[in-house]
């Protein structure tokens, strides 16, 4: 895992770890994304399918399901993910649901071991992205497919923008990020993206912005939660070494920029992602 290992150090870490305290909410705001995701990966129920950076399990066990008769494979970086995800799987009782720690930018797969490729945001953050999609393309074999959803820009997701706000409001503005480092939205530019995936030789390459709607539990609390405690405002709060009071008024200030998405069955943020396809 040496050519990504500022991922795993991040995925393993206080940080990272907070997906599993937070992965009810957070699976519940993406489930529009992994089934607009799913749906265009067109799964069916004899596939293998691979899924990559599976996190703590909830797109490789939705993937499991429209595979009935199938398998899907979870990879991740992160082993207390990964273990967390297999404790979901043991209790759906998804038998036909695995998990791998590995680095997918240079793990070896068996050729042509699968017939489509998934992942809810998990493909931009490869530190060779070329050389990822080729490897995954050897394991896909002629003919297989790939889906899969990343975030678009900042600026068009709310979810991103509002906690980074208020975390530059308690600690002063940050330094500008290189976009196009791996990261949530380094798959912003649809264009440049496409590009990659034509240089690692896929084929048949789409990509779509979708807009969705984000819908955490919890109404405007809830969604403040999740959003400040992962995500841009969790990143600006290690690199600060804020404190439990930092969190907090950070939280509170999220809630109140929410407001506006509250609605009668809790609350709805507009975002946008964007979805690639292609054949390998």
């Amino acid at each position: 895992m040496d050519a990504n290992k500022a991922q795993a150090a991040y995925w393993t870490s206080p940080a990272g770890l907070k997906w599993i305290e937070h992965e009810a909410a957070l699976d519940a705001a993406m489930a529009g994304m992994l089934a607009a995701m799913l749906d265009a990966a067109a799964i069916t129920p004899t596939d293998r399918v691979l899924d990559i950076g599976c996190g703590t399990g909830a797109s490789t066990l939705a993937a499991a399901e429209r595979a009935a008769r199938g398998t899907a494979l979870g990879v991740d970086i992160s082993e207390p993910l990964l273990t967390h995800a297999r404790g979901r799987a043991r209790a759906a009782r998804a038998a036909n649901a695995a998990f791998l720690l590995a680095d997918a930018q240079s793990y070896p797969f068996a050729p042509g071991a699968f017939d489509v490729l998934v992942s809810r945001i998990g493909m931009s953050f490869f530190s060779d992205t070329v050389a990822a999609l080729r490897n995954l393309g050897v394991a896909l074999g002629g003919g297989g497919r790939m889906a899969f959803v990343a975030w678009a820009g900042v600026a068009e997701n709310p979810w991103f923008h509002i906690p980074k706000r208020a975390a530059e409001a308690r600690f002063g503005p940050q330094p500008a990020g290189d976009p196009v480092a791996p990261g949530p939205t380094a798959f912003q530019d649809r264009d440049r993206v496409a590009g990659l995936m034509a240089e690692a030789g896929l084929t048949a390459i789409m990509a779509e912005r979708v807009e969705i709607a984000l819908t955490p539990p919890g109404g405007t609390e809830g969604a403040a939660r999740a959003a400040s405690r992962v995500g841009p405002a969790a990143r600006i709060m290690k690199a600060c070494e804020g404190k439990e009071t930092d969190a907090a008024a950070i939280e509170a200030a999220v809630c109140t920029a929410f407001e506006p998405y509250a609605c009668e069955d809790g609350v709805r943020v507009p975002a946008v992602v964007n979805i690639f396809t292609a054949t390998a």
